[in-house]
């Protein structure tokens, strides 16, 4: 996942600097424990502008490979 770059966004659970976002509602949080917290509150529809741009690209744009890497991310982070 990307890191984040600002120095003033922090975790919405700990308040630490964060080096993730969530997959649904892209809210930061630092680590596996605190996405576990926020995953039980999370909103996906707080960003919903941003979720249908994604949705809207079609995957024919990515390569085969980009395409199977973020298919594996999707399925590790549905895990979780």
């Amino acid at each position: 996942m990307a890191s984040l770059n600002c120095s003033t966004v922090v975790c919405v659970i700990c308040l630490e600097k964060p080096k993730y976002r969530c997959p649904a509602c892209r809210v930061p949080y630092c680590s596996v424990t605190c996405f576990r917290k926020h995953k039980e509150q999370c909103n996906p529809e707080t960003h919903p502008i941003e979720r249908k741009i994604r949705s809207a690209v079609p995957a024919k744009t990515l390569k085969p490979v980009e395409n199977k890497v973020m298919r594996k991310r999707t399925e590790f982070l549905c895990r979780i």
